[in-house]
Order: structure tokens, then sequence, then C-alpha cells
């Protein structure tokens, strides 16, 4: 069933689309609204005074959270690795390093070939930290994920790896 709040998007708009790809493309929004509204609770669901994810330090902000995620997700980076992964600018992502190094959550070092370049990795004192702020919406997802079968389940990951790839501008893998 198409949701008929897509009849307020401006006339032609639709024209290009099916009901399916808008209907799919509007709870893909309202799943990422839903997950950053959600960031400020802890894994009990009620808030911390700092309105962080469970066992993640008062003193990052909710920017330096997602690139500790990134950085623990694909291992040490470059700074512009970084903040292509996040989709921020160069600039914003050098703050967020200071942030997280300031914070002892990351390793900043120099590459001893170029310079110029400045690779970044985390803490390992931190990682169990780290890994409570990867992990702490995933009863949420295995909870959405139980009444599927296992071939939907893979459906699911498969349509959420595409769309990651093809938003990041990266040629999806076949599968």
């Amino acid at each position: 069933m198409v949701d008929k709040s897509l009849d307020r998007i401006r006339p032609g708009a639709t024209e290009r689309l099916s009901g399916t790809t808008l209907e799919t493309s509007r709870l893909l929004v309202e799943f990422m609204h839903a997950a950053y509204a959600t960031r400020r609770l802890d894994e009990d669901g009620a808030g911390n005074e700092a309105g962080r994810p469970h066992g993640v330090a008062p003193a990052l902000s909710s920017h330096a959270v997602r690139a500790a995620i990134h950085v623990y997700q694909h291992g040490e980076r470059t700074v512009g690795q970084l903040a292509s992964g996040l989709g921020i600018s160069y600039g914003w992502a050098s703050r967020v390093v200071e942030e997280m190094e300031k914070a002892d959550y990351l390793i900043r070092e120099r590459d001893d070939d170029d310079r110029r370049v400045v690779r970044v990795r985390l803490n390992p004192a931190r990682m169990g930290e780290i890994e409570r702020a990867y992990e702490w919406r995933g009863r949420a997802v295995e909870e959405a994920l139980e009444p599927l079968s296992e071939s939907e389940r893979e459906a699911v990951r498969i349509f959420l790896r595409r769309v990651t790839e093809l938003l990041r501008g990266d040629r999806p893998e076949q599968g």
C-alpha cells in the first residue's frame, strides 16, 4: 500500500518514480530521523545526563561518535577518508579528529612518507566504549529482523548495502 502523504509531493515529481520507490525512500528518511532522534537514549531507553548513547563519554559530540564508529568499522583512516566516509568537509573532519584526540579516543599520526597525510586510529584503551556506541541499537535491529526468514534478512542487507553504495557514489556490488 502506497502512503497517501506522497500526494503532497509537487506535481510531476512522482511521475519519474514508482509509488513503491517513493514509499521506500520516505521510510529510509524516517528511519534516519528516528536513528538520530534516539541516539540520545541509552540502551535502557532512558536518556543519560549528557544525552549520549550508553557508554559514550559526555565529552564527545554526535559527529565524534559517528566518526568513532566509522573508524571502528573501517580501521585506520586518513582525515580525508574520514571526511568522505562521513559525508562532511575535510575541515569539519579535522575539527572532529581534534575533538576525539583531546578526549583520548583517537591517536593521530603523520605519515612517514608524506608528512601532509594524517592518519587516525582508535585508542585501544577506549575500544570498549566505542564498541558499546556501535552496538547500542542492536536490540532494535534484532527485533525488527526476528520475524523475517533468512532470505528476507539477506534481501534487507543487500538493499541497504546497495542504497549506501549508491549514495556514496560507489558502484554497487552484485549480490
